[in-house]
């Protein structure tokens, strides 16, 4: 064996140990990535938790209904929590509180979120009692984003709720969608609602 041999010998050998180290290191940032991005998720999840939790009580006007409402990590199932940590059936909530529940884990990802996303809500009234309508009005509508697009119907939003939406400065716009049967087309007519 020569010594060009034995230092092309030592230089494979050295060049597979270093490439065996490679993919052990990366096995291990493999791994730590993977616990990152599971320990990242649960935070998150920790997180929205709790803000749904939050937003759901401040829209409820049972305020002893749910306690803590928890999200599956697996498959994002929500459970709701009354103060004595039992689960309190879903099929226990009226339409309008699982309405409310709804939007409150809308509302809880906008803000975990971080961002200023806008909203759109179709037919937001319409299966609420005037408690919830109420709350509704007043504590989510003005303050759900820097932009709510509400589509109703003429019984949803009626003049005592548009009234209070106006004191709050909560209209930038308004319009009335009008359907004609005839022409079968709909007219857009702006700063206008139903009267």
């Amino acid at each position: 064996m020569t010594i060009k041999d034995l230092k092309s010998y030592t230089d494979k050998a050295l060049e597979k140990q270093n490439n065996e180290h490679i993919i052990k290191s990366s096995a291990k940032v493999q791994t730590t990535l993977q616990l990152f991005k599971e320990r990242l998720t649960l935070k998150k999840l920790n997180k929205l938790e709790g803000e749904v939790t939050e937003c759901f009580r401040y829209l409820l006007h049972k305020s002893d209904l749910v306690h803590r409402v928890a999200i599956d990590t697996h498959n994002f199932s929500l459970s709701l929590y009354d103060p004595q940590g039992e689960t309190v059936p879903k099929h226990r909530l009226s339409a309008g509180e699982k309405q409310l529940l709804s939007i409150a884990f809308l509302w809880g990802l906008a803000r975990v979120s971080g961002r200023n996303l806008p909203i759109a809500i179709d037919t937001p009234l319409g299966r609420l009692d005037s408690s919830h309508r109420n709350n509704l009005v007043e504590r989510y509508f003005p303050t759900a984003s820097h932009q709510v697009i509400l589509l109703s119907t003429d019984t949803e939003i009626r003049q005592n709720e548009l009234q209070q939406l106006t004191e709050q400065d909560a209209i930038a716009h308004q319009y009335l969608l009008q359907y004609n049967p005839d022409e079968r087309q709909t007219t857009v007519h702006g700063d206008r609602y139903f009267w």
